[in-house]
């Protein structure tokens, strides 16, 4: 039997056909029929994956000590009892605060991410709110809201799924802290891209790296990790002294402008050249480029968040578009939206706050959510009170975020560990209680139609006795009392999908509509808002490059940059690199890949890439074993010779788990990184510029 479908192994979407015999996929092939035909290595890998030892496939409990993982399989019923349990004892116990869930981007289906940390600031969407716990959080921790939501947010009141970056009609891409060649599984961007380039459009690509889109640019700036926002505002300097930027726009449009003037005008172009690591000779060629092409859209995701002065340095990069023309109009930014409030932000309440909050308020006020990196600390400190119970949905934090010492003597710490996964990660070997959930080749799925959302029936049924997150989270959730919040059964999760009573219903309600007939630069006519006045929704009802939100929460209104070695520690001549680290791999997805013998074949060892006169310098050839030391750890890694900036090296997360092959169990970069320095906006860590030196071993 051949069935058509959409692969299952990341969030890409790709379209493939499926080979099914005796009710198991043999064999994965690209969609050739489908725009979005296109199969990765870990996609031709399905049967592997599904099928492999490593599957998860029935209930277990612990029997070993923490982190032994050794476990007993069990019944259904025995690991659903255990759990329930586990999670009412810790909070009867220290209260129903001191329990956390979280989620990862191993859960790719929307239903159950919803019930995990989304909400609507009443506990709609959450589950651990029903034990009275305000600590439901996801993987929006450590990706994608900073850039998507709190910068646009406090820019111009949007957000970036808003924004339609118009590649057909462009005559200059710049791509900024995205490869869009790795980034994207059906890589539709990057076909968008070359068939741009076919036309005639040329490609910049600002990024450390050349590996993947860099190779293609017409132009690859080669920066120094974590100075996007030095380059930024070398640029705007440059335009604003010039006088090179829409008058009328600024004047009318605005908030801000003269005082974020008066801070360039403290900046030169020589200092923020040394920050970027790009000539004053390059960055004004490149403005020169930007100022005379009206039709640059801007390719950027989530390279530029976990850098000091995160939500600043996105904040500069939208100004730079925002006041030379390039917003809202034609071949550059569209601005799909119409008839928007003022974003209204989440009040922190005064009693049972999440962890993060006090460290992190803006974070809360966007998203609803704290801070999950502040999890260790809460448990190892009881700070700001204590944690004891954990509920971990399709992730793995101890490798996902830095420091996973602290991860690991926190999960020790627990009175309640439970994990909801398709595989071994190296978060279960510290489970009390352990669920086989199902892949998405496995269950319903809701998607959007015409009509309304429809029902894609799964391609196979359950592997072993794995479950539906949704069904499982239902099961705890009926011991606990608190049953009739999910589905129990099959036939009400595909109503609870379809009924608009799943919490993320409202997702389905796009405005796609609003593509078939543009209108450009919709804050001169009053499309944008809510009341029909030209402006931006935004509190001041105009583009705010001094934020009014930011303002009102004690940070510089307006976009400033912070190297990161203005930090004393940071700053030492010891550390003459800067690593960055967090690019994804067409063979892996995070952390997800190591832990499979067939994937570990493809991509066998963790690696650093290095430039190659640096290399020189230091005596390092091509697949020498180099020692990587910054000032939280060192690590061991192999020398690749690649296209990337001077004295910045990058090396792939994904690796630290006994579950993994044998050289990426010790291969987590994500150790070299600390817990402690993170911007101070949203308290996304520092991942992206931490410094360091290189070794020959």
């Amino acid at each position: 039997m051949v069935k058509k479908g959409t692969c299952g192994l990341c969030q890409g979407g790709c379209a493939v056909v499926y080979t099914i015999e005796n009710g198991k996929i043999v064999k994965a092939e690209p969609d050739k029929e489908s725009p979005k035909g296109r199969l990765c290595p870990r996609g031709a890998l399905v049967p592997d994956i599904l099928y492999g030892e490593k599957r998860i496939k029935h209930p277990l409990i612990r029997t070993g000590e923490r982190g032994e993982g050794k476990f007993r399989e069990c019944s259904w019923e025995e690991a659903v009892s255990k759990a329930a349990e586990l999670l009412r004892k810790t909070a009867d116990t220290y209260g129903g605060r001191s329990l956390a869930s979280y989620y990862g981007r191993g859960i790719l289906g929307l239903p159950v991410t919803r019930l995990c940390g989304v909400g609507d600031g009443s506990g709609k969407g959450k589950f651990l709110v029903n034990l009275g716990s305000p600590n439901d959080m996801n993987c929006g921790s450590i990706c994608n809201l900073a850039s998507s939501t709190v910068t646009p947010g406090t820019l111009m009141g949007l957000n970036t799924r808003m924004m339609v970056q118009e590649i057909e009609e462009s005559d200059y891409i710049i791509s900024w802290g995205k490869n869009s060649a790795t980034d994207d599984g059906p890589q539709v961007m990057l076909h968008r891209i070359k068939e741009a380039q076919k036309r005639g459009a040329k490609l910049i690509v600002i990024d450390p790296r050349q590996e993947g889109l860099g190779k293609i640019a017409d132009w690859w700036i080669p920066i120094t990790p974590g100075s996007d926002g030095a380059l930024a505002l070398a640029m705007l300097k440059l335009i604003i002294d010039g006088g090179r930027y829409d008058h009328e726009f600024v004047e009318q449009y605005t908030r801000g402008f003269d005082e974020f003037k008066d801070y360039l005008d403290t900046q030169t172009l020589e200092q923020l050249s040394r920050w970027c690591g790009i000539s004053v000779t390059d960055i004004e060629k490149l403005t020169d480029i930007f100022c005379s092409t009206a039709k640059i859209p801007l390719v950027a995701y989530t390279g530029l968040e976990y850098q000091l002065s995160a939500i600043q340095n996105n904040r500069a990069i939208f100004v730079l578009w925002a006041i030379t023309g390039k917003l809202d109009a034609p071949g550059a930014i569209y601005l799909n939206a119409k008839g928007l409030e003022t974003p209204k932000l989440f009040e922190i309440p005064e009693d049972n706050k999440p962890i993060g909050v006090d460290e992190f308020p803006l974070f809360y006020k966007f998203s609803g959510l704290g801070q999950f990196s502040r999890f260790p600390k809460a448990v190892l400190e009881d700070d700001p009170y204590p944690l004891r119970g954990l509920m971990i949905l399709g992730g793995s934090p101890a490798l996902s975020f830095p420091d996973s010492k602290s991860w690991r003597e926190a999960y020790k710490k627990l009175d309640c560990l439970i994990v909801l996964d398709r595989y071994y990660t190296e978060d279960a070997r510290y489970a009390d209680v352990v669920f086989p959930a199902c892949s998405l080749f496995e269950v319903p799925k809701a998607v959007p139609g015409p009509e309304g959302p429809h029902i894609v029936e799964p391609l196979i049924e359950p592997v072993g006795e794995s479950k539906n997150d949704v069904l499982i989270m239902g099961a705890i959730a009926k011991k606990l009392g608190f049953g009739d919040k999910l589905p129990q059964t099959e036939e009400e999760l595909r109503s609870w999908l379809l009924s608009g009573t799943a919490p993320y219903a409202g997702d389905f309600g796009t405005s796609a509509d609003q593509k078939k007939e543009k209108h450009y630069k919709k804050y001169e006519t009053g499309e944008l808002r809510a009341d029909g006045k030209p402006g931006f929704p935004t509190p001041s009802g105009k583009l705010e490059i001094c934020s009014t939100i930011l303002e009102e929460n004690g940070f510089v209104p307006y976009p400033e940059y912070k190297d990161v070695r203005s930090i004393p520690e940071l700053a030492g001549k010891e550390y003459p690199f800067t690593m960055t680290s967090g690019a994804r791999s067409n063979n892996r997805m995070g952390v997800f890949g190591a832990n499979l013998d067939k994937i570990a074949e493809i991509e066998p060892y963790p690696f650093v890439d290095i430039n190659a006169e640096d290399a020189k310098e230091i005596g390092i050839e091509d697949g020498d074993m180099v020692k990587v030391i910054t000032p939280f750890a060192d690590g061991t890694f192999k020398a690749k010779i690649r296209g990337i900036a001077r004295h910045a090296i990058h090396i792939p997360h994904g690796g630290g788990s006994a579950y993994m092959a044998e050289p990426w169990k010790n291969g987590n970069v994500n150790d070299l990184c600390s817990l402690d320095y993170a911007d101070p906006m949203t308290g996304f860590v520092l991942i992206k510029s931490v410094p360091c030196r290189v070794e020959k071993v």
